[in-house]
């Protein structure tokens, strides 16, 4: 692997750069490039790419840079003494006598930076949580309606989700992350006060704050890596670090929002967000650098993206209904948020008050149910895997060569039948667990409990299907695509959900919870569209052979019984003939 990297970025980039041989393997049978011993390279020009070039086994590279270099940009000193072995050049400094970072300095480096963005993310999670606990029961205190307060933010991010992603892009990440948090500041330190025009404002930013969460900080990752050249394999290390820590964090929130709520009332978890995002903010100051993202030529306008969109919607159905169904099961969960803490609270009037998710004045402990929510779609999601491999194996077909099969990156061979079908029961299966309050009665003392756990289900159901989402966007959304493709329906969900919370203030909660058991179901039915004809086929064939397996089961059963009691009536008229003769 031929890796060149500029050290100092200040440097002109016409400056020429050398490379030394530093790297020596005794196998040359499995080298991608042969050189020979203290080789230099010399390279007219900067760029920075890693490329694997074809076996050279006479010592020459002159034809194998060529293919990145122009002949010009490259010259060759090889000594005649040197012997041939397969190399890796590491480094490209200004003379040769510059050489790369040291391995214990690269792995300290690489491990200050996975430690900077673990705490920036746990302090974001942690108020992410905080702030959505006693929502609810804060804006009831206050004495305002809070279907009207709660839907201002849908309808500020479907305006900005267009232009928040290009915009950030353009004035750095570092700068949008830090407005992220001076703004998350603003927004929990408004909420602590009763003032109606102060909570508009703050609603309405947090739709602006909500899109910003969803964008700057995983796009500052992904470039800065890069930027620093740190292993490509290490990368999924540090992903790995924000789910768990994410997930860990969101769990911890609805723990630490119930101790605050009891010492300081409604508004204590909103000073615990602002606590946390002040750490965040200092530490995005103080220790992050700024990059760019629409700095690169070629890069869209909103109106270019959202143009694309609409003509790959109306070229391939199939990417629109992965769309409609993703914004519909999207959209029945930020209703479910704002539905479930006026259901339990209804519910627990009547439930005894030792019973498990009551505090000690009776009332539903909103930030332990938000932890158990967490907690319970923390697990959904541990075992999606298993569940998923459990249903290709169900659904296997009745020969090896029937089964179609697509490679995705994270995910190995994926059979699409297997988890379109795991999705569409997923959201069936919400869809009846959703009907929960309904059906429930509002007297009875069980009520409250069977409506906590069939909650605690449909957040477990969750965690389930969300990563089969992620594969399905995989199978039918083009990558290059996806974040533009997905940016419509979420506009429109969005308003939905908007006009969905908005209309709780004319309708009961019971009948929100039939509209959102209903969006799911539709959810299920579009979902199965999604299976293919030859898909379809195989399962009824499956079939037929488990019924002609299951009939000849059955025949041979009968005919034994049959046997059996000609068996037994023969003997009885022997034994009669024996007992005549007998007497």
């Amino acid at each position: 692997f031929l890796n060149i990297r500029r050290r100092t970025e200040n440097l002109p980039e016409d400056q020429q750069f050398e490379g030394i041989v530093t790297s020596l393997s005794s196998d040359s049978r499995d080298s991608k490039l042969a050189l020979r011993k203290d080789t230099v390279i010399k390279i007219s020009s900067y760029l920075p790419l890693t490329e694997e070039l074809d076996e050279s086994r006479d010592g020459s590279i002159q034809s194998d840079i060529s293919d990145i270099f122009a002949p010009e940009q490259v010259e060759i000193d090889t000594p005649q003494s040197a012997s041939t072995a397969s190399v890796s050049l590491d480094n490209i400094g200004p003379n040769d006598t510059e050489r790369e970072l040291s391995t214990s300095e690269t792995k300290q480096s690489f491990l200050a930076f996975r430690i900077n963005y673990v705490i920036v993310t746990i302090a974001i999670m942690l108020a992410d949580g905080l702030q959505g606990t006693h929502l609810y029961v804060l804006y009831e205190g206050y004495g305002y309606s809070v279907a009207s307060l709660y839907c201002l933010g849908f309808v500020t991010g479907a305006v900005t989700s267009p232009i928040t992603g290009p915009l950030v892009d353009r004035i750095g990440r570092k700068k949008a992350a830090l407005l992220y948090c001076i703004l998350e500041i603003g927004i929990n330190m408004l909420e602590q006060y009763p003032i109606l025009a102060g909570l508009i404002v703050s609603r309405m930013v947090g739709g602006i704050t909500t899109n910003l969460l969803s964008s700057v900080f995983e796009t500052w990752l992904d470039t800065e890596y890069r930027k620093r050249g740190f292993d490509e394999k290490k990368y999924e290390i540090i992903m790995r670090d924000s789910v768990v820590v994410s997930n860990l964090a969101a769990i911890a929130s609805g723990y630490l929002a119930h101790h605050l709520a009891e010492k300081l009332g409604p508004v204590g978890p909103f000073e615990g967000a602002v606590t946390c995002t002040v750490i965040a903010l200092a530490v995005v100051a103080a220790v992050w650098t700024e990059n760019y993202g629409s700095a690169e030529p070629g890069v869209k306008s909103t109106y270019g993206y959202l143009k694309d969109a609409v003509q790959t919607f109306k070229s391939d159905s199939r990417v629109l209904r992965v769309g409609i169904i993703q914004g519909l099961t999207c959209g029945s969960i930020q209703i479910f948020i704002f539905l479930w803490s006026p259901a339990l609270r209804e519910l627990a009037k009547n439930a005894p008050r030792n019973v498990l998710g009551l505090d000690s004045a009776g009332e539903p402990a909103y930030g332990l149910i938000f932890g158990a929510f967490m907690a319970s779609g923390v697990i959904g999601g541990l075992l999606a895997p298993k569940i998923r491999e459990g249903v290709t194996q169900l659904l296997t077909p009745l020969t090896k060569g029937q089964t179609p099969k697509v490679l995705i990156e994270g995910e190995g061979e994926v059979r699409p039948m297997a988890v379109e079908f795991l999705a569409a029961a997923c959201y069936l299966l919400c869809a009846v667990l959703l009907l929960t309050p309904i059906l429930v009665s509002s007297d009875g003392e069980m009520s409250f409990s069977i409506a906590l756990g069939s909650f605690l289900l449909y957040e477990f159901i969750v965690g389930v299907y969300m990563p089969c989402e992620g594969v399905i966007r995989s199978l039918y959304i083009p990558s290059d695509a996806r974040c533009s493709l997905m940016t419509l329906p979420r506009i429109i969900v969005n308003i939905a959900v908007a006009l969905g919370v908005i209309l709780t203030n004319y309708i009961s909660h019971k009948t929100a919870f039939y509209a959102v058991s209903a969006l799911m179901v539709i959810s299920a039915g579009i979902q199965l569209t999604l299976v293919s004809s030859r898909e379809w086929a195989s399962l009824f064939g499956k079939v037929d052979k488990l019924k002609r397996q299951y009939s000849r089961s059955i025949s041979r059963m009968s005919s034994q019984l049959s046997l059996a009691s000609l068996a037994g009536a023969y003997n009885t008229d022997d034994a009669d003939k024996k007992k005549e003769k007998l007497q």
